[in-house]
């Protein structure tokens, strides 16, 4: 089956996502809520590849999500994580402290 734009557009939109959903996720949540946060983020990636390629139907839209999702978690794991870009992110966007037993990164004056 060959691969429809669609699906190449959510692809390339998840590799670049972790970055961005590293500026919402905070260190002190739990790795349930922060795998649920992707999930509807890699949701709004298929949704809306789909939709703004005219192929909103049926199997398309499951495969462009299932592809985000896929992409996302695989790029963070890959590229993003042990670059430290990511962590980076979340820690320099929190709101609150670190979780216990995770040390701060430090601070430039």
């Amino acid at each position: 089956m060959p691969v429809s734009d669609a699906q190449l557009w959510a692809a390339a939109l998840a590799f670049v996502l972790p970055p961005v959903i590293a500026i919402v996720n905070q260190p002190r949540w739990s790795g349930a809520v922060k795998a649920i946060f992707m999930l509807l983020v890699a949701a709004g990636d298929g949704l809306g590849t789909a939709y703004f390629n005219d192929e909103f139907h049926g199997k398309r839209i499951v495969t462009c999500v299932l592809i985000a999702a896929i992409v996302i978690g695989t790029a963070y794991h890959t590229v993003w994580r042990p670059s430290g870009i990511a962590p980076g992110i979340e820690r320099a966007t929190s709101t609150g402290s670190a979780p216990t037993g995770v040390p701060e990164a430090p601070r430039s004056v």
